[in-house]
């Protein structure tokens, strides 16, 4: 199964063998991780994915695919760069900075008269109010994340509830 559907145009890396070990070459690799991270931000921003998607580091039309050791070089890469925050072994692609997806989240509340009020989680990645927005259907650690940084610019106060997965957590907007 090919992860890059016909209206994507698929990277010519991504059809290139060498591609997919880890080069030993400093400059190169540095070109090829830089050439990871844009492909997998590319692809989870089109497919709306937040969590990677480990069928990036395939390709069967070219039997090729990214060891693991090599995939965690690939992931520790794209969080080093900050574009990917690992949480355990799920590690969520950031095809904005924590600042940017902070800003729009911000911006929507602000434009809506909602500074002063408290909004679930739930309402901010799910609600109908937010449907279309950039960060609507963001996975609840990522969206907790990104509020807790709108907390440290004094943007925001997330309210924890009793349960671990965030599902009954607040925020109040400033």
């Amino acid at each position: 199964k090919q992860w890059y559907q016909r209206r994507v145009r698929e990277p010519w890396q991504y059809s290139f063998p060498p591609f997919f070990p880890i080069q030993p070459i400093v400059k190169t690799k540095e070109q090829q991780l830089a050439s990871w991270r844009s492909l997998i931000c590319d692809y989870h921003q089109h497919h709306r994915k937040w969590e990677v998607d480990r069928v990036v580091f395939e390709n069967g039309r070219i039997s090729r695919r990214l060891s693991p050791a090599a995939q965690r070089v690939v992931l520790q890469d794209l969080c080093d760069q900050g574009q990917g925050i690992m949480e355990g072994e799920r590690c969520f692609v950031l095809w904005k900075t924590v600042a940017q997806w902070g800003s729009l989240i911000h911006g929507w509340v602000s434009e809506r008269g909602l500074t002063g009020t408290v909004l679930t989680l739930f309402e901010i990645h799910s609600g109908d109010d937010t449907e279309g927005q950039p960060f609507y259907g963001m996975d609840v650690w990522l969206l907790q994340h990104v509020i807790t940084a709108l907390g440290k610019e004094g943007k925001a106060e997330l309210m924890m509830g009793e349960s671990e997965d965030f599902s009954d957590a607040g925020v109040k907007f400033y």
